[in-house]
Formats: structure tokens, C-alpha cells, sequence
């Protein structure tokens, strides 16, 4: 049986190969000895190539010149309209689609024109039915025989480029709130330098520690925080090109037309005012600490990435130094913004380099009118912006970690003081020493400043550290522990600023605190107010009850002298004795 079916398959084989069906008709005869010429190749394609293409699901094209081309393979350009064989290229470019068509014609122009080099273009054309599909036009020139052409081929991508578009829709969004995200705003912005001279501004909204508000609550709040936000720019009538989720915690709106220095102040505000009523109207009491930062009319021309940190910047400084939470970056808010971040840059190369100085305020014993000790304050001049204050650059060093450094810098300098006053004087002298919670609540705190006292020579009791009243209302078990510590190893121990805050009294004496640094808003209200003035006293009369010794501070005339020296007052201090002294200066005078 098996040779029976052998000789059966040979038989149908010999049949095969005779039959008429798949003869293959041995004229033209083609010599592929030499190159074939544009004729040839065009005959060649109308009479053989043509039905291989047939089966493939692409199209070919091929152009001799800019005005025509040759289509193959029906069952691609079909769904266009088009027939195959020669066709204007009107005809094709007609179908591009209109933001697409400028842009192919200038690929045809240089392919054709240029050196012999293969490229690909992707574009939108128009099928018979009105809808759009994507098509990759792949293409090689050539010349043969001093003829120029190209051919190529035409692929539907429509399916990859629909992934590609889902793909960049979850790369552009963010997936918690649902809005664009900081790469979309980076695109969008990047856009704007070949878009229209159209003005936009750039909105920067802080929403203060969103993170902590879900890790509590779940996501549920930030799509209330969000639906709040929403809420109070669907009030608007300002055209919005999108928002966006920058961070956690930061959103960005980008705002198309042109605002005057009133009008980007009006919008700010009410879009501040609007979520604010609309936060309180819902009872929450969370998502009210906002800070919104306004960039104007910018250049589009400045990156994204420049933008967006003008912007952010912007709205950090609304949060930390403006009382309405709203900051624009124009005239002098621009300026103090940059000097903010500015001081923020900088003193970390400050304190490093040593380039900051510290100044002796003389502190006075009230009754003898004497220098009794002075106070180290710390000083910077900046090479660029000349210079800056404590209140600016304080809050800096602790927000960026840099506290501790400077409160050391500021401790040798005191020591180096104290020192070079005893060699001048043969006499003793205390200086008052500034210390921040955060020096405090590090282990080592009181170890290394024994340490550095004992280096410089100088008796422990010779340096009174003032601390906040934070260090009281919190109640902290290490904090209070360092400073029993700290009067352990015979440092003096003062309170500074009392009245700026809410001190408790029983907490105060309970504590080893030696002293108590009257603020001057407190002492100036007092001389116009009877009743703080009674409460001062009151105060004082308590102090020396539990031997804690009162410093007023901000004494500025002769009365302001007189009235608290009589009040009990221990200690005076302020500029109508003398402002703080540079370490030379202060080291000579020893009595005013």
C-alpha cells in the first residue's frame, strides 16, 4: 500500500508541474545582468509584482515625480476611495489630514530632492467613511538611469498608535485625583513655545499635608479636597487650559489670556475665597491651609522646569510669608521671593564658610546701671544682597536641618568672647546664647557644649541659654530632661520672649530656668495698657519670689528706663544703651 501511494503522489506531482495553471510564460525574457531601467521597473510592477502585493496587507506607492504617484494594492487603498495605478498626489494629500498635510508635503519635497536615504512618517488619513486612521509611510529614494523615484509602503498603525495614546494618558495622568499630571504640565508648557502669542499665567495651589489628611482618612479626602478645588474654578469665567497634580500636595492651573497686576490679584483671590467658603460650609476642619502662587503672563520661552519652580516658589513663600496665603511674582512680592529663596540657597555656604558674624548687645543691671552681660546675636552680609536679617534666615536654618550647625557656630563665638573679655577685664562676664528646641532635643546637646566651654577655658555659669517658650507648652520629657541636665552642668538657663506666647507659670517654675526675657511688644503694650502693665509687675513680684531674675527687653528712652527700674525689673536691654557691638568693640566697654 505504501508504494501504491508513492507512485500516486509522483503522478499527481508530474501533473502539477505540466499543468497550464501554474505555467509560467518564459517571454519577457528579464536580464537581471544590469540595472533595470524606470520603464522597465514600472513594467515590471504593472505586470508581475502587482499580484504579490495583492495578498500583503500593505500599500506600495511609487513616485517618478512630485505630481503623481502609483498605487498597488487595491485591497489597502480601497478603504480610502482611491484607485489603484497612477493618481495625482492631490489626490492623496486631500485625505491628510489638515494638521498633518503641511508637514508631509515638506517630507515628499526634501525626500525626493535629497541624498538617497530611507525615512518614515507617520500621519492621519481620511478613509471613505470620514473617520481617521494612522498610517506609517515608509520610504527609500533612488536613481537609476539619471532618474530620481521613491518607493515605499503604507501600514494602518492605527491599533498601536490607540496603545500608544492610552500608554501617554496613564504617563500624563495622575491616578489618585484623576487630573493631568507634572509631566503633562512640563509638555503643555514646552507646547506654548510654538503655539500663538497668546498670554498665560501659571496658578501654584498648596493644599498643606494632603498625606498625612489620607494615610488618616483614606482617599476619600482628597476627592473632597478635590471636588472643593474643582468647585471654585466651575465659579469662574477665566479660561483654564487643565489642571494639574504636581505632588502630593501641590496643583498647578494653567490659565490662557492676558491679566494686569489687579485683575491676576482679583482671580487669585477668588479663587482662594471660593474654596475657603466652600471648605467651611461642608464643617471640615482640615484642607484650609492653602497657599497659592501666581506666575503672570510669563515668557514661554523660560523651560518648564524654570516655570514651575518660579511658580512653586511662589506659592511657598505665600505659606510662610504672607498673611492672605496668596503671593504674586511681580514688583515687590518678585523681589522678596527671590531673596527668600535666595537666603534659603546660600546659608548653608554661610555657615560653612564662616562668613557669618555675631554682634554683643550690652545687657544692663537695672539698679547699678552697669554692664552685667551681653547677649550674642547673630549677624549676616550677604555679597549679593548686603544685609540679612535674623528673622529671615532663622526660620530657614531650622526648616532646612541647618539650626544646629549655626547654634554651634554662634556658641564658639560666645565662648571666644567671654574669653578675650576676661583677658581685657581681669573680670568675669555672662553672654546670653539663643538655643532652638531642635539644639536641645539633640542627646549630645549638653555634653558638647560642656565640652566647648571647658576648650575656650570658661566656667559653665558664665553662659545663660535662652530657649523658647515651645520648650514649656510642649512639655517634652527629653527636652525637660536635657535641661536638668544642662543646670546640672552649671549653665544658667533662661526664657526668652515671654508674653510673645501663652507660658504656663506652673510648668515655668517647675522648671531649673534662672531667668525670664520679657518680649518688647509685651513691655511696650504695657506702658499704654494699665492692665498688662499690673500683670508685668505681677509677674515680676512672682519671679523674684522664686529668685528667677527679669530682663525687659526693648527699653528705647530715659522713661522706658526709669518706669521698669522701678516696676523690680533685674535687667534692661535695648538701644538706648547701646545696639549690638561687634566682638572688638564689645570687649572694650564695660560700663555705659
Amino acid at each position: 500500500m505504501g508504494t501504491h501511494l508513492h507512485s500516486l503522489l509522483e503522478r499527481q506531482d508530474e501533473e502539477l508541474t505540466n499543468s497550464h495553471a501554474f505555467s509560467i510564460d518564459p517571454k519577457p525574457h528579464l536580464d537581471t545582468s544590469t540595472p533595470l531601467s524606470g520603464g522597465e521597473l514600472d513594467s515590471l510592477m504593472n505586470n508581475h509584482f502587482k499580484y504579490v502585493i495583492d495578498v500583503l496587507n500593505d500599500g506600495l506607492f511609487y513616485m517618478t515625480d512630485p505630481h503623481h504617484v502609483f498605487f498597488y494594492n487595491p485591497a489597502f487603498y480601497q478603504q480610502f476611495g482611491l484607485e489603484t495605478g497612477v493618481q495625482p498626489i492631490k489626490q492623496w494629500l486631500d485625505r491628510i489630514h489638515p494638521l498633518d498635510r503641511q508637514n508631509f508635503e515638506a517630507q515628499i519635497a526634501e525626500h525626493i530632492q535629497g541624498e538617497e536615504c530611507k525615512k518614515i512618517t507617520q500621519y492621519r488619513v481620511r478613509k471613505s467613511n470620514g473617520q481617521y486612521i494612522w498610517i506609517a509611510g515608509e520610504g527609500i529614494s533612488k536613481t537609476l538611469d539619471g532618474k530620481r523615484f521613491l518607493i515605499g509602503c503604507h501600514r494602518d498603525i492605527s491599533d498601536s498608535k490607540l496603545m500608544e495614546t492610552y500608554l501617554q494618558q496613564a504617563a500624563f495622568r495622575d491616578s489618585a485625583s484623576g487630573l493631568s499630571n507634572a509631566q503633562k504640565l512640563a509638555v503643555d508648557l514646552e507646547a506654548l513655545k510654538l503655539a500663538s502669542n497668546d498670554h498665560h499665567s501659571l496658578i501654584y495651589i498648596h493644599l498643606e499635608d494632603i498625606r498625612s489628611h489620607l494615610s488618616i482618612h483614606g482617599p476619600q479626602i482628597l476627592r473632597n479636597l478635590m471636588g472643593h478645588l474643582l468647585s471654585s474654578l466651575d465659579a469662574l469665567s477665566d479660561t483654564f487650559v487643565d489642571i494639574y497634580r504636581v505632588r502630593s500636595d501641590d496643583f498647578a492651573i494653567l490659565v490662557q489670556g492676558h491679566y494686569d497686576s489687579e485683575q491676576i490679584e482679583q482671580l487669585g483671590q477668588r479663587i482662594l475665597t471660593t474654596y475657603l467658603d466652600s471648605i467651611q460650609a461642608n464643617g471640615y476642619l482640615w484642607g484650609n491651609d492653602i497657599g497659592i502662587g501666581i506666575l503672570p503672563n510669563f515668557d514661554v520661552q523660560l523651560s518648564s522646569e524654570e516655570l514651575i519652580k518660579i511658580a512653586s516658589q511662589t506659592s511657598q513663600f505665600s505659606r510662610e510669608k504672607q498673611q492672605n496665603q496668596l503671593a504674586i511674582y511681580h514688583h515687590t512680592t518678585k523681589l522678596k521671593v527671590e531673596r527668600h529663596f535666595h537666603i534659603e540657597r546660600e546659608l548653608s555656604r554661610a555657615i560653612s564658610d564662616n562668613t557669618l558674624s555675631v554682634r554683643f548687645q550690652p545687657i544692663i543691671d537695672a539698679q547699678k546701671c552697669v554692664i552685667a552681660s551681653f547677649e550674642a546675636l547673630v549677624r549676616w552680609h550677604d555679597s549679593e544682597i548686603g544685609p540679612i536679617f535674623p528673622d529671615e534666615f532663622i526660620s530657614v536654618a531650622e526648616k532646612k536641618g541647618l539650626i544646629v550647625e549655626l547654634g554651634y557656630l554662634v556658641f564658639n563665638k560666645a565662648c571666644q568672647f567671654i574669653k578675650r573679655y576676661q583677658e581685657t577685664h581681669q573680670s568675669q562676664v555672662r553672654v546670653n546664647v539663643n538655643v532652638s528646641v531642635l539644639q536641645l532635643l539633640n542627646s549630645q546637646f549638653p555634653e558638647q557644649v560642656k565640652r566647648i566651654a571647658d576648650e575656650y577655658g570658661i566656667e559653665t555659669s558664665q553662659i545663660v541659654l535662652e530657649l523658647t517658650e515651645t520648650v514649656i507648652l510642649d512639655g517634652d520629657k527629653n527636652a525637660v530632661s536635657q535641661l536638668h541636665r544642662l543646670d546640672q552642668f552649671g549653665f544658667r538657663l533662661s526664657l526668652d520672649d515671654f508674653g510673645a506666647g501663652y507660658t504656663s507659670l506652673n510648668s515655668f517654675f517647675e522648671l531649673p530656668l534662672k531667668q525670664i526675657k520679657v518680649d518688647k511688644l509685651m513691655a511696650w503694650k504695657s506702658l499704654d495698657n494699665p492692665s498688662t502693665f499690673q500683670y508685668l509687675r505681677f509677674i515680676t513680684q512672682l519671679c523674684h519670689a522664686n529668685n528667677v531674675d527679669v530682663v525687659i527687653e526693648g527699653i528705647e528712652n530715659a522713661a522706658m528706663q526709669r518706669t521698669f527700674t522701678e516696676m523690680g525689673a533685674n535687667y534692661l536691654q535695648g538701644f538706648w544703651f547701646a545696639k549690638p557691638l561687634c566682638l572688638a568693640s564689645a570687649s572694650h566697654v564695660t560700663l555705659i
